[in-house]
């Protein structure tokens, strides 16, 4: 009987020492309402321009991670013209945009043929397979047609 005496009291204890601290701790601070903090904007991607600028004969000039539109055009225009074969055909793209350029030099029916076709996408390998389908699909080439390069504004 003792030893639940002590038991008990010692369960007294522990239970009147808790009460008593539980009395005179002071008072917890509320939590604040947590707040949704828009999470920190990436840093803006900057805004390449590409261009590229190609004659018939499949002479090409390219240029990538440009400021502008104009700077870009510009570049290649002039290096495309010191080629000195012929009209230089030029465009700008800008983003993430890529452009495949895909060419047939031969003769059908007759005559000779210089041909040049671009085509862009997102992805440079899309770019590449649609200019040489492009130009595939041009009869005077005959299934012929060789890819001469791909550029992408961003410079993958």
């Amino acid at each position: 009987m003792r030893l639940m005496t002590i038991a008990t009291a010692l369960a007294l204890a522990c239970a009147s020492a808790a009460q008593a601290a539980a009395q005179t701790a002071p008072p917890k601070p509320e939590a604040a309402p947590a707040t949704a903090a828009a999470p920190a904007a990436p840093p803006a991607k900057p805004i390449y321009w590409g261009a590229i600028a190609f004659t018939a004969d499949g002479s090409f000039a390219t240029i990538w991670k440009k400021d502008t539109e104009g700077d870009a055009k510009g570049d290649v225009a002039v290096r495309c013209a010191k080629f000195g074969r012929g009209s230089c055909e030029t465009g700008a793209f800008s983003g993430d945009l890529c452009v495949g350029l895909a060419t047939y030099m031969g003769n059908h029916r007759g005559r000779r043929w210089k041909l040049s076709y671009t085509s862009g996408s997102n992805s440079s390998a899309e770019a590449q397979q649609k200019a040489l389908a492009r130009c595939n699909e041009d009869k005077r080439t005959r299934g012929r047609c060789q890819l001469r390069t791909v550029v992408c504004a961003d410079g993958r």
